[in-house]
């Protein structure tokens, strides 16, 4: 049996709800003991994580891999970026070409996908062909392989039709997650109403999104629970903040770029700041900031986006929307809410890891107790890099290359294997 002892680490848990200096024995892929001068068994690897951070592995529940129909990312290259990124478990979007809304392209790519050394999950889609017209064969899916709906990319727009997809997705027992964002009201738009650079580019209205977000609640309230995608704006974390005050099913998740970003920083002549929902003002962006702290905000995930640079060229007009996020999302969250604003660590745990874990329905994944998989990441607060041009993903269309962050991952295990060690993904 393979043995894995780490030492000395800071272990924080949200399980138990506690952070202490420990050692953590794993066997198996499992975690087997978590104390303080553990021996190692004999012919056991020892790592030692004196002075840094070790978390559950964290939980991507939004990436966008690409595979099948795009040169932008594949299932492996996707692996690779969540690996060097802290992130040991993500779930696939479904806006793939064709889009995952079939029970044969689910069996496929879920075949394909568990052959990965990280833990990768697929969505399927909320609509057939993801056109927004009929629901998808819901109970066939799940059978497939889905572990969530979603048509993110678009929103079904419909209203019915979204009832009944809640509906459908509460019966099949997966949980159904949202782009709220009414395409209608969206229109040209590919920033920010009232940014300064709305002057030279046509915006979107902030009612795209929220009047999807409150349709959205308004259908939790009346049919089943609802995640809803990168909240971005107050309005949406204050209808959050009140449904969850009336006991309503609805959770919902932001992304680092917008508690890092503002509209104020986009530079429209790189595309690399367009994204959808857009960069939004700085007091969206407090906003955000305070409903990751009190609690409103669930999860944090990347909607990791990648597209191919030469598509990025095109101007801010013509590119696409979307920016990659997997390897910058431990050092932002770090950074950012840890060290900035003072976030506690555990807080962060539930962010990433907990709470992904438990949307998706991962019982054993998001703890560090005895009997959680083995699924770990290990951050150095201390040391500060730059956010390098290249990237492990196929694509480097990030805003934030060459900005310095602290909290990068040093280790990374997955199932009991380092995945993300010596500055590098341990497998090709």
């Amino acid at each position: 049996m393979r043995r894995l002892l780490l030492k000395n680490g800071l272990v924080i848990d949200p399980f138990s709800g506690t952070e202490t200096k420990n050692d953590l024995l794993i066997e198996g892929g499992r975690i087997a003991r978590v104390g303080s001068a553990l021996k190692a068994p004999a012919g056991c690897e020892s790592f030692d994580a004196g002075g840094l951070w070790v978390f559950p592995g964290f939980v991507d529940a939004h990436v966008h891999a690409r595979e099948p129909g795009s040169a932008a990312e594949t299932l492996l290259t996707a692996a690779r970026a969540a690996a060097a990124g802290g992130v040991t478990s993500l779930l696939l979007m479904p806006n793939t070409d064709p889009p995952m809304a079939t029970a044969a392209l689910l069996r496929k790519y879920s075949k394909r996908a568990a052959l990965l050394p990280v833990n990768v999950y697929l969505s399927a889609a909320i609509t057939a062909g993801r056109a927004g017209k009929k629901l998808a064969a819901f109970a066939a899916l799940k059978k497939a392989g889905a572990k969530a709906f979603t048509d993110d990319g678009t929103c079904p727009e419909d209203p019915g039709l979204f009832a009944a997809a809640v509906r459908a997705a509460a019966a099949a027992g997966l949980p159904l997650l949202d782009h709220p964002e009414f395409f209608s009201i969206t229109g040209a738009g590919v920033v920010n109403a009232g940014s300064p650079v709305s002057r030279r580019l046509p915006a979107i209205a902030p009612e795209a999104e929220y009047f999807a977000v409150l349709r959205d609640i308004a259908a939790a309230a009346a049919s089943g629970p609802v995640h809803l995608q990168h909240l971005s704006l107050a309005a949406s974390v204050d209808a959050l903040r009140a449904a969850k005050a009336c006991g309503l099913p609805v959770t919902g998740e932001t992304c680092p770029h917008y508690f890092t970003l503002t509209d104020r920083d986009i530079n429209p002549a790189n595309a690399d700041f367009k994204m959808k929902p857009p960069l939004r003002s700085p007091a969206d962006r407090e906003a955000v900031l305070a409903a990751v702290a009190d609690g409103t905000i669930d999860i944090i995930a990347t909607d990791h986006a990648p597209h191919e640079r030469r598509l990025k060229e095109k101007g801010f007009l013509a590119a696409p929307f979307g920016i990659t996020g997997l390897e910058t999302l431990a050092p932002l969250c770090v950074t950012e809410l840890a060290l900035k604003r003072g976030l506690s660590k555990l807080l962060l745990a539930r962010l990433l890891s907990a709470n992904p874990a438990r949307l998706l329905g991962l019982p054993r994944k998001g703890g560090l107790a005895p009997g959680f998989d083995a699924d770990i990441t290990v951050l150095d607060p201390r040391r500060s890099r730059r956010v390098p041009q290249k990237f492990f993903s196929l694509s480097d269309n990030s805003p934030f290359k060459g900005r310095s962050l602290k909290g990068w991952p040093v280790a990374v295990i997955a199932r009991g294997l380092f995945v993300f060690r010596y500055g590098r993904p341990q497998f090709c």
